[in-house]
């Protein structure tokens, strides 16, 4: 079988590296979130509420690795699902492929019809 699709192929690897790459920038920005969080002691922000602190830095880190895995998630299912379709494409290929030669072998050769004697045509 000839390689078709080679830019689909092309996509879904780029799909799949992003993915990687989003999972691990957003898996150190969260820990970078987390220590600025527990690091910084400030003062009371808008509405009173403390934007800095332990608890605020480790519920910033729960919500960015959340948000990272989901991103990295869907990239690599988008880059899954790019292959997933040239499969489906090659194996309908090959099924047609088979079903074509298993048809033309089952065939009989061509013969013209001989009229029967005593048969008015």
């Amino acid at each position: 079988m000839d390689r078709r699709f080679t830019s689909l192929r092309v996509i879904g690897t780029i799909f799949k590296i992003l993915a990687w790459i989003s999972l691990i920038l957003g898996l150190i920005s969260a820990v970078g979130l987390l220590i600025l969080g527990l690091t910084l002691s400030g003062e009371p922000g808008l509405l009173g509420i403390s934007l800095s602190g332990p608890l605020a830095g480790l519920a910033m880190f729960v919500a960015l690795t959340i948000i990272s895995v989901f991103g990295f998630l869907v990239l690599y299912a988008i880059g899954e699902s790019v292959y997933l379709f040239l499969a489906i494409e090659g194996n309908t290929r090959r099924a047609a492929i088979l079903a074509q030669q298993q048809y033309t072998a089952n065939q009989a050769p061509f013969a013209s019809p001989v009229p029967e004697e005593g048969v008015d045509n």
